[in-house]
Order: C-alpha cells, then structure tokens, then sequence
C-alpha cells in the first residue's frame, strides 16, 4: 500500500475470557479480511495482571500497525463492530473482563478528543501492556503530545507484564 492516501494506525487487542489467544487471533483474522485494512505487523502477545478492578483472569494484549484508506472515527466503527461479534458486552465497571477489547491508539500524527473518539488513547502511555508491544514492533515511537514512547515505559516498570512465546498471526 504505497497511495498517500492510506494512514498507519496502531490498534491495541486485549482479552481475558473465552480462550483469549483464539479471540485476539479472530480479531486480527477480521481486521484483515476487510478491503480498506492491510496488517503490516503484529506483536508478540504478552500476558499482563488486570489494571484496576483485580478479581478478574489476567488479560493477553498484543498491538499491530495497519494501513488503512478509512478515517480514525471510520477506523474506530469497524474497530466496534469486530468487538460485537466478538461477543464483547460493554459494562458499567471500567477495567473489567472483557471477550475481545480493540483500542485506537494512535493514527499517523493525528490527535483529536471528542465524547466518540481520542487520539493518541488517553492512558497508553500508562499502560506497560501496551508500550511494551508498541515498542517491540516500531522501536522507539513518537507520541503525540508526550514524546517517546520509551521515556513512559520506565514509569510503568512496576506493572506485571510477560511476553509469551509463539506468534499470534499466521
């Protein structure tokens, strides 16, 4: 995909219920099979202790980079509708157990806050489960608004996160 007007976007995958290496497998089964979505890398998976509400499975997390012909909010809809036919039922409890959980996190440079959409997303540079696959597939990358990536992940050092073995996409 060489046309500019194609964006990179980098979408995070998270689960903890159902067998969630088969469901963040299913979720980047879909987000190839669509035509305005190409997968250009994937992550290793990494198995990360729950944030927040802790009585809960720890979650796998994995993140790729796509190219896309779609705009962030279009991105974010098809992002929605794999959600829900992964079965993913959306709760008043932040942080809770989840089927299938794909978030935007950065689209090119684009940044943008609204009640439907923000980009970059608002707590990854937070989130170890989410730096730590970022970093490994774009090495150091630019966020936003907050600089390097890898000036975050020293901040989240103490946060349980474990690469797994074994490739999520064949």
């Amino acid at each position: 995909m060489s046309d500019a007007s194609y964006s990179q976007a980098w979408i995070g995958l998270g689960a903890n219920l159902d067998i969630p290496r088969d469901r963040i497998r299913c979720a980047l089964h879909a987000l190839q099979s669509g035509t305005q979505i190409s997968i250009e890398a994937v992550s290793s998976c990494y198995r990360s202790a729950p944030v927040g509400f802790l009585q809960q499975p720890d979650f796998l997390n994995a993140v790729v980079r796509v190219t896309t012909l779609l705009s962030p909010v279009r991105l974010l809809h098809c992002l929605q509708l794999i959600e829900f036919k992964g079965r993913r039922q959306r709760s008043t409890r932040r942080n809770g157990p989840r089927r299938i959980d794909l978030d935007l996190l950065l689209f090119d440079g684009f940044q943008q806050q609204s009640t439907e959409l923000t980009v970059p997303h608002p707590r990854m540079h937070e989130r170890r489960f989410v730096l730590e696959p970022l970093l490994e597939i774009e090495g150091d990358i630019e966020l936003p608004g907050r600089g390097l990536a890898s000036k975050w992940l020293v901040d989240c050092a103490g946060q349980a996160v474990e690469r797994l073995p074994g490739t999520l996409f064949d």
